[in-house]
């Protein structure tokens, strides 16, 4: 009768100390118990150095590509909203220049010109 009470509330084993056989507290909202002193686990539980350490170099370098692919998205960001930036600046000069030189005179529009080529000629050498 015990058996079949253990089956039907999928409870594992136990020896005949009432000690379960794995690490399962037979309470199914329980999460498995692993023992803090590794020398206290059972053999087929333990992992040697080699293994921890290599599992938490693999967890390193999957952090370390997660931050690169954030870190190249940031910079997307941030250049788009430089280059958006930007463009309403000189947006805003150029209607600003146009307004102030709606206000001159022809000849002095001209004189303005032709300095503004001489200055970018200039800053091309």
């Amino acid at each position: 009768m015990a058996g079949a009470t253990e089956a039907q509330d999928g409870f594992k084993a136990a020896t005949h100390q009432g000690t379960p056989l794995t690490r399962v507290s037979g309470r199914p909202w329980k999460q498995p118990k692993s023992a803090a002193n590794r020398s206290m686990m059972s053999k087929t539980l333990r992992r040697t150095y080699q293994q921890r350490m290599e599992k938490h170099r693999d967890q390193l370098a999957l952090k370390q590509t997660q931050q690169e692919l954030h870190d190249e998205k940031e910079a997307e960001k941030t250049a788009l909203r430089e280059k958006l930036i930007e463009r309403r600046r000189k947006r805003e000069e150029k209607l600003q220049r146009e307004l102030h030189e709606s206000k001159m005179s022809e000849r002095k529009r001209m004189r303005m010109k032709r300095k503004e080529l001489r200055a970018r000629a200039h800053a091309k050498h």
